[in-house]
């Protein structure tokens, strides 16, 4: 809907409570959550809808996984290896996963100059060699990059691994939702925005589509 001229659109606002996950990496969670980053590169893992990815929903948990940023090593710039381990002595015992923040995505876009990939280093953990994996990997797939904002729950909450939970997905529906109530984002109002504008500005080259 048009906001009229002269009027503030109203913010959207914070959900009271989150069941749908997002699976990512511990360590980009970890990215997402102090601020270090606010995107996420994604084409689809081998148990989504005919390998396509999809975003099932904005406002979302995240889930951090573990196994995949083991077996991908020289994934993460050189600065940021030493998050595997950290992550990996946070983690929880036995079969459960810790959640400690959730996100919004704010925007979507399709990435096709994947040359642009390559220019901003300052503003996410990945390596270039990841940043080529994820151009060349399933070529004929498209990419898309997120732009999250991320909040931190106000405490922990670990839940027990469920059978629907395990596997190459990017999204799960949690047994039981969990309060979002308390929040504190990781930015600022300001600071997100301008660290969207920027990085959506760098991507602008050549013919990356907004879809929104």
């Amino acid at each position: 809907m048009e906001v009229p001229r002269g009027e503030a659109a109203l913010p959207i606002p914070l959900p009271g409570r989150l069941d749908r996950a997002l699976k990512e990496w511990a360590v980009a969670v970890r990215a997402l959550r102090e601020g270090r980053q606010v995107i996420l590169l994604r084409k689809g893992g081998v148990r989504e809808a005919e390998g396509e990815f999809t975003v099932d929903a904005r406002d979302v948990l995240l889930f951090p996984t573990f196994e995949h940023q083991i077996e991908q090593p020289g994934s993460i710039q050189p600065c940021y290896e030493e998050w595997k381990t950290d992550e990996e002595a946070r983690r929880p015992k036995g079969e459960s996963v810790r959640i400690e923040a959730w996100a919004r995505i704010t925007d979507i876009l399709l990435v096709r100059d994947f040359d642009a990939l390559f220019t901003f280093p300052m503003q996410h953990i990945y390596s270039e060699k990841f940043l080529r994996f994820r151009v060349e990997n399933d070529p004929d797939k498209p990419l898309y990059c997120l732009f999250l904002r991320a909040y931190e729950l106000p405490r922990p909450v670990t839940v027990p691994m469920a059978m629907d939970y395990y596997g190459c997905r990017s999204w799960i529906t949690l047994t039981e939702p969990v309060s979002t109530v308390g929040s504190v984002p990781a930015l600022s109002d300001h600071t997100y925005s301008e660290r969207v504008r920027v990085t959506r500005r760098l991507l602008s080259g050549g013919s990356n589509v907004a879809l929104r």
